[in-house]
């Protein structure tokens, strides 16, 4: 069994699950931070300790507001996707709902202070049980988080500010640790997670990248949700790093159409104006999520040149389906992780060697250099022709995804 770490539930985390579920690999997946409502593929690291300590093992229950235990004479009043409890008609705390909330299924609780500031977060999980609380200072900062065993005794103590972590066995400190890192160490050690650890990085405050055992790595192997992470964890030595692409369950078809996609932040955008030119047969849709230049208007005034300005969510969206290639030949930085949308929505990606930014994902024969864009040309013009070719370069493209999504 291999199993995957992540400091917190992310939409990175169900990426890796829906991908190892398409690959037919059997992993186990751990996450340090928990508030709560997980699937069953996903293991909170605290719940291996605080099962330990349950009295008895829970079925999944709905805890709607009316099996909520509130003080006697308190009151719970629904407030559209939120509901409040009242103390004689004085507010004590908000309630808020699991997602979706219209079934208003209680997930946490923040209670306010005779002043109005949430000093508590209770958070309820799945099972319908508070599981843990979070107590904070007046600028909404943890000052320590407890994990409940079913009997609401303290089975873990985090104060975050201090950096310690106390494990508890019925009320009695049974282990201290003077890091969160620390306490890390042991949960690996003392659950024993299998025969390979795998951290996914998602933020350069990954706090246990280094984390080692014996003077060794406890990682077999690092994911990176991010090129330019990996990139730092290599240049300070970092030893089996790897980007991680999440592979579709299905690539939808591609029709080798006449539309073309650029993502842009600028009007740089290299060899444009000659392509355009080049190609009239083409159409080049330029999106951007700012207002773009006069430069750009004049390109548009061509009829096979289109510029969105401000473009919305649904009008990228629409666009992403429309077309069939992606050039990849903006300057500067790259939008919203474009090359890789362009990849799991399989249009054929093309660039230029001083423009492209995730090279790793195109396939050979589709980086030119800038001053050979007239190559580029008859090339388009054959996949454009031979479209049985283009579908063969599209499944190496695929072929070159999964490469880079770590073998596990």
């Amino acid at each position: 069994m291999k199993t995957i770490f992540f400091e917190k539930y992310t939409d990175n985390t169900r990426k890796v699950q829906e991908t190892m579920r398409y690959m037919g690999i059997d992993l186990k997946i751990i996450v340090s931070e928990d508030f709560g409502f997980l699937s069953e593929e996903v293991s909170p690291l605290c719940e291996y300790f605080v099962s330990l300590q349950n009295q008895e093992e829970h079925m999944e229950r709905e805890l709607t507001c009316d099996l909520l235990e509130v003080p006697e004479y308190w009151e719970i009043q629904s407030e559209g996707r939120i509901s409040s409890i009242y103390e004689a008609g004085c507010k004590r705390a908000t309630i808020y709902f699991a997602e979706p909330a219209k079934k208003e299924i209680v997930q946490r609780v923040e209670w306010n202070g005779d002043n109005g500031w949430v000093y508590k977060i209770d958070y309820y999980n799945r099972y319908g049980l508070k599981y843990t609380s979070e107590f904070l200072d007046v600028d909404r900062n943890v000052e320590s988080k407890v994990y409940y065993s079913d009997r609401n005794e303290e089975v873990i103590v985090i104060q975050p500010q201090n950096d310690v972590v106390m494990l508890l066995e019925n009320g009695v400190v049974k282990a201290f640790f003077n890091s969160y890192v620390q306490f890390i160490e042991f949960c690996i050690t003392e659950i024993g997670t299998g025969d390979k650890n795998i951290l996914f990085v998602q933020d350069e405050q990954c706090r246990i990248l280094d984390l080692e055992v014996n003077g060794e790595s406890v990682w077999d192997a690092v994911l990176f949700s991010d090129s330019n992470l990996l990139e730092k964890y290599k240049n300070v030595g970092g030893k089996n790093g790897y980007r991680f692409y999440a592979i579709p369950e299905q690539y939808p078809p591609n029709h080798v159409s006449e539309n073309v996609l650029i993502l842009t932040a600028s009007d740089q955008i290299e060899k444009l104006d000659e392509l355009s030119q080049e190609m009239p047969e083409m159409v080049f849709h330029i999106a951007a999520h700012t207002q773009v230049s006069d430069k750009l208007y004049k390109l548009a005034e061509r009829e096979n040149v289109m510029v969105y300005p401000v473009v919305s969510k649904e009008e990228l969206n629409s666009l992403w389906e429309k077309c069939d290639f992606y050039l990849d030949i903006n300057h500067y930085r790259e939008i919203d992780n474009a090359v890789d949308e362009a990849s799991q929505r399989n249009l054929l990606i093309m660039g230029f060697e001083n423009t492209v930014h995730q090279r790793d994902l195109m396939v050979g024969g589709c980086v030119y250099s800038a001053q050979d864009y007239k190559k580029l040309v008859p090339v388009i013009r054959y996949l454009k022709k031979d479209q049985a070719f283009t579908q063969k370069l599209l499944l190496a493209q695929q072929k070159k995804r999964g490469c880079f999504s770590y073998k596990m």
